[in-house]
């Protein structure tokens, strides 16, 4: 068995759980809440918690990690194993503060990954994309990330940041994006810009189920407020015509995003994922259903749109397996380094 810790690194959530990266079984797993407006040292104290929760659970194989993975919601220098840029995380968290503080905490060296390049490899691995080599994962939760996948293997691009598919521009000037640009798909279909458009009409006067949850609405502060996705799952069930409303919009927004994917890349299969997703079944159709409507009719023919088989696991299993994964790539070429020198000499 090799034990790996993976973590998944969120602007809302830090989840973290040792990973038998031969099966894909979780033996252990902590949850804690990111919680950026409490500064960046609240958040490392979290990550470290819910580290040492995951490995006091695992017993024996988190006594005996054989590396950490965490896929960070942001952009990430893979050659210096750093966090370049993150939207919705602190700037203090930028560079090696993420990587060191799991080190730390686990014992072993900690290898970082953007947060759907990881939920894409597990998905690849143990999902709903094994035995798939091409396909696209799409993850819709604080903000909207991608991973693609082509010939069974993750396809990184020139800078090693392909899939940022949440920044794809679908208005032009249009809405401010967590990222400082205009109009991109993140500030209309993922869930901190419903729950924005859901506080700007309650703002307004209009009514929601939401409004107990939230008696001050202010659209500015969004991200502070206690609307996750249980809360909007909730309000759909109990009929809430303003959050339906919003959903269906972003839901909308998401098709049209996705069926610019099918137009342009053409691929046989899209896996859809994160909390939204996970949590609000109606999301996922509506936004299914659009992509079936607005794509190009050859391409979205032959396209499957399913949910991401590992749920909320998808990223805590892919980190892990690819720092396993990595983990012994090091290995392998050390070793080769060290017997190529020894026959030198």
């Amino acid at each position: 068995m090799a034990s790996v810790l993976g973590i998944d690194f969120g602007g809302t959530k830090i989840l973290a759980g040792v990973v038998d990266t031969e099966t894909g079984e979780i033996l252990s797993h902590a949850k804690k809440r990111t919680r950026a407006e409490h500064g960046h040292e609240a958040i490392l104290d979290r990550l470290r918690d819910a580290i040492q929760e995951a490995l006091d659970g695992a017993g024996r194989g988190g006594r005996h990690l054989d590396a950490a993975g965490v896929g960070i919601a942001g952009q990430v220098d893979a050659t210096e194993n750093q966090l370049v840029r993150a939207p919705n995380l602190p700037v203090e968290l930028f560079g090696s503060a993420v990587p060191d503080a799991i080190r730390q905490a686990a014992g072993v060296p900690a290898t970082v990954y953007n947060d759907v390049v990881a939920a894409a490899a597990g998905e690849a691995f143990f999902g709903a994309g094994k035995g798939r080599p091409d396909f696209v994962c799409v993850f819709v939760g604080t903000g909207i990330g991608g991973g693609i996948y082509h010939n069974g293997e993750r396809y990184e691009g020139a800078t090693n940041t392909a899939g940022e598919l949440g920044h794809m521009t679908i208005d032009v000037g249009g809405r401010l994006c967590g990222c400082g640009g205009l109009g991109h798909l993140e500030a209309y279909a993922s869930r901190s810009a419903v729950v924005r458009s859901i506080l700007a009409q309650m703002h307004l006067g209009r009514a929601s189920s939401l409004s107990a949850l939230v008696p001050d609405p202010d659209p500015a502060n969004a991200g502070n407020v206690p609307i996750r996705s249980k809360a909007l799952k909730e309000a759909v069930e109990a009929g809430d015509a303003l959050t339906i409303e919003m959903l269906d919009e972003g839901a909308r927004y998401l098709g049209a995003g996705l069926a610019s994917i099918v137009n342009f890349y053409n691929p046989p299969l899209i896996i859809l994922g994160g909390g939204l997703i996970d949590a609000v079944d109606r999301f996922f159709q509506r936004a299914s259903a659009y992509v079936k409507e607005e794509a190009l009719q050859v391409p979205r023919a032959d396209v499957q749109i399913v949910k991401a088989a590992l749920g909320d696991y998808s990223g805590v299993v892919g980190a892990a397996v690819l720092a396993g994964r990595d983990q012994r790539f090091e290995k392998a070429a050390s070793a080769t380094a060290l017997w190529v020198k020894e026959t030198e000499t």
